[in-house]
């Protein structure tokens, strides 16, 4: 089992309780380096990895480590964890070329874990379409759905006990680009982005498939990117992330509307890779890069990244805090508690957490740092 140094306590007091155990695995990339800017391969790395924690009341748990294939490229939603516990997927859209190991390329892997097996194991891989960038599973473990962004597909897979299974290879449109995914609680319907044609588009599942034509194609901004649930409460929120130096944005779709539909756009600032919103509706959280992986010489460079925190009301977005974290940062989730916050930077290689008070975001606990790969991705087990 391979060490991971993580700088926090093991009881974190400052956390206020949950009801039940909750399982959040990160993937650890440790191919890629940012230097200046640019980013470069890593001579002779660590073997890639997913490393996967419980979150029970005050206290964090590691439940272990494995070795499987990860990378940065495309959203930070490359890990799935099944409402039970008990199995979690991760993709990987890229790998060293074993040509030039200077260079990416495309990979097409998929990896099934057993999150209760002691240590925990790899069951199963599967190859599916070209750079599959992000994975998404539905509420009843069954079903998963996996973002060929870079053939304008999506793999959709079944589920049955400890095994993945590739049903179709679901064309979306050429040039789509679909990015992320995000099941409806009730597992009826699936939010896909499109980030080559600037769409958010919603589905029907109907068995463990999709109808291949949407229900509705929405336009929320520029190069739409993450997307999550708010809870049960009918509403989603979707990053919108233009990534050239300007103030971006995300935006709440009314998922409840008839039909549903795009009811507000806040600006976050520049590149919200990832986005979040709280299991009660009350809040949404932008992770924005905010140009902390450009070289310093650029004029929008910023030396560190931010969550940028918004108040839901009235179906209206209002931005009411900021707090700075490592630069190149990735995704941003909310524990059960709809308070404490999960978000990852790559260049520091840490897992902040973060808490709202009042109408502030405040540290929770130390960072989160591991030496093997930086955490650009993660998964939450389904409420």
């Amino acid at each position: 089992m391979r060490k991971v140094m993580i700088r926090f306590a093991v009881t974190l007091a400052a956390l206020p309780a949950v009801a039940a155990a909750q399982v959040v695995g990160f993937a650890l990339e440790p191919k890629a380096m940012l230097t200046d800017g640019v980013i470069k391969v890593v001579q002779s790395p660590a073997a890639d990895s997913a490393v996967f924690f419980e979150f029970s009341g005050a206290t964090a748990k590691k439940l272990g480590q494995v070795s499987v294939p990860t990378n940065f490229f495309g959203p930070p939603s490359s890990v799935a964890v099944s409402a039970d516990r008990s199995l979690a997927l991760v993709s990987a859209s890229q790998r060293i070329d074993p040509k030039d190991s200077t260079k990416f390329v495309p990979d097409n892997r998929l990896s099934v874990i057993d999150l209760t097996a002691s240590p925990l194991r790899v069951v199963q891989t599967l190859e599916l379409g070209a750079s599959p960038a992000s994975i998404a599973m539905n509420p009843a473990g069954t079903m998963a759905l996996a973002m060929n962004t870079t053939d304008d597909s999506v793999t959709v897979l079944s589920i049955a006990g400890k095994q993945a299974t590739i049903i179709e290879k679901l064309p979306i449109g050429k040039g789509s680009g679909p990015l992320a995914a995000a099941f409806n609680p009730d597992g009826r319907t699936v939010l896909l982005t499109r980030g080559g044609d600037h769409k958010v588009s919603l589905y029907a599942v109907e068995g463990n498939r999709l109808n291949p034509k949407p229900l509705r194609d929405m336009i929320a901004g520029v190069r739409p990117f993450g997307v999550s649930y708010c809870g049960s409460t009918g509403l989603a929120v979707v990053s919108n992330m233009g990534a050239n130096g300007d103030a971006d944005t995300i935006s709440l779709l009314d998922m409840a509307a008839s039909p549903p539909r795009v009811v507000d756009t806040a600006t976050v600032g520049p590149a919200p890779e990832g986005v979040a919103c709280a299991p009660d509706g009350r809040h949404a959280a932008a992770a924005i890069q905010n140009m902390s992986n450009r070289p310093p010489q650029n004029p929008f460079y910023s030396p560190n990244s931010k969550i940028v925190l918004l108040k839901i009301d009235g179906k209206r977005l209002h931005r009411i805090a900021e707090a700075p974290i490592g630069a190149w940062s990735q995704g941003v989730a909310f524990l059960d508690d709809s308070r404490t916050l999960i978000a990852e930077t790559i260049v520091d290689r840490s897992v902040h957490l973060l808490r709202i008070e009042g109408d502030a975001l405040k540290i929770a606990a130390p960072s989160m740092v591991f030496t093997e790969g930086g955490p650009m991705a993660h998964g939450i087990a389904g409420r």
